[in-house]
Parts: structure tokens; sequence; C-alpha cells
């Protein structure tokens, strides 16, 4: 509790300096990124755990923001009852922003029912593609690993849901009876010689050679090659066991956020 005070105060203190808000609402965390400008991308991070927002009094929430100043904000929520409270947030902002399949991003949706993609992993394939304007692969590991793969025209064709290293940390926990919970953090080698890591073998080498796997296998039904940005928060964890010459932001969801902003406020 006194840390999630402490991330409020901190949150009234960034919006009395920022002209943007970003708030990404992801299944285990629910980030809220401060921009002194939305022509820049550095920003402050204030972060809080899921279930802390779901079960938080909304009323009291927005008390933490400026009431000296208002912000614009936009929103990338994957958890639905959570998009639906943040429109209580309205009468803070001048000007928000819910991200949808319609959103104007500057990329197609070259998929079957685009309505149901990702807007995480549409917001990360946005700040990709203007990072690099290439044949891109997406990876974004968090509670899911996804790979979406966007070309160099900014047609986004698909790509591959698993389950994140962390969920599967926690779903062979929860459902056996003697696998424990591994720290993650740790070096990982093919031969696990225990149980701990013989899991971290299975969790985060078989997440890497799936990810290599199938960017292999999609580069050779479309004849292309793709660059690879990893980004989320494993993505450190899983970076340093991937062969693939790639990139790595952690923060790609908030930038693309960001850009998508830009984008909106034009029109």
């Amino acid at each position: 509790m006194e840390l999630m005070k402490k991330s409020l105060q901190e949150m009234s203190l960034y919006s009395e300096q920022s002209e943007l808000v970003a708030i990404k609402v992801g299944n285990s965390t629910v980030n809220f990124a401060f921009f002194k400008t939305p022509q820049s991308s550095e920003f402050h991070l204030v972060s809080f755990d899921t279930r802390e927002i779901l079960n938080c009094d909304f009323a009291n929430l927005t008390s933490f923001f400026s009431p000296h100043k208002k912000l614009d904000c936009i929103v990338c929520s994957v958890v639905p009852v959570l998009t639906e409270k943040l429109s209580y947030f309205r009468k803070l902002f001048n000007k928000m922003i819910f991200i949808n399949s319609k959103t104007p991003t500057g990329l197609t949706l070259k998929i079957r029912n685009p309505e149901s993609f990702g807007v995480d992993r549409l917001a990360a394939t946005v700040a990709a593609y203007e990072l690099l304007k290439k044949n891109i692969a997406v990876v974004d590991a968090g509670t899911a690993t996804t790979i979406t793969v966007v070309t160099k025209e900014g047609e986004i064709l698909g790509g591959a849901i698993m389950p994140g290293v962390g969920t599967m940390n926690y779903c062979l926990h929860e459902k056996t009876a003697s696998l424990p919970l591994v720290d993650l953090e740790k070096d990982a080698e093919p031969l696990g010689m225990d149980t701990h890591s013989a899991i971290l073998s299975g969790i985060v080498l078989g997440t890497v050679h799936a990810i290599e796997g199938i960017i292999g296998d999609i580069e050779r039904k479309i004849n292309l090659n793709l660059e690879v940005v990893i980004t989320g928060g494993y993505c450190e964890i899983l970076s340093k066991y991937v062969h693939k010459r790639h990139l790595l932001n952690k923060h790609l969801v908030i930038e693309g956020m960001r850009l998508i902003y830009l984008k909106n406020i034009k029109n």
C-alpha cells in the first residue's frame, strides 16, 4: 500500500510537468508514461500492478492528477474492464484517445478480423516501423509473447501468439504438485542439471527457439528477410539468447502510443 501511495504521489508531480500522458494497460502491469512534450520521446514512468488498479477507487486515483493543468491522454488497453473504467478519466484531459483497430496509425492491417488485433501489438509495430521502415518482426515479450510482421510498405501481415515466460513459470507451478517458481533472471543452460535449471531451459530457451523458428518459417513463407525488434517486460531476459541480430527497446509500445497521438492530433 505504501508503495502504491508513493507511485501516486509521483504521478501527481509528473502530471504538473507534462503535456501528454500515455496509459498502457496490460494484463500484468498498468503504466502511466508522462511526456513533458509529445515531440520528445523521453518520459517519466509510473507503474502499478494491474490488480491494484482493478481494485482501487477510481475517484481517488483521478485526484492524483494535477488540478492546475489539463493534459492530453492516449490509452492502449488490452483489459476491457479497465478500458471502460478509464473512460471516467475524460473530464481530466483536454483530449483523450483510445487506440483501436480504426485509429489512424500510418499502417494497414492486412489480416482477418482486424478489430481483434491487440492494440499493444499495433502500438509496438508503429514504433518499430517508424524506427526502421523495413520488413520487420516485432517480438513483444510480456504476459504473452507475440510476434508481429510488418512490411516496408507499412502492411501488418499477422504473426504469432504464445504464453509469455512469466505466464509459463506461474502455470507450471500452479498446475503441478511439485514444480517450483524459478528465478527467470538466472542464466539458462540447454541441459538442465536439476529441476530449477530444467524449467529455465524449457521456459526461456524454449521461447527463444520458438521465436527464431517461427520467424524463420515466416520469412520462408513470405520470401522476405525480417529485421527483428524485441520489446516488453521480459525482453532483456530473452535477448541474451536470441542468435538472430536484433534491436532491443523495452518500451516500444509506449513510444508507439506517442507516435499514434502525434498522427491523430493532426487529423
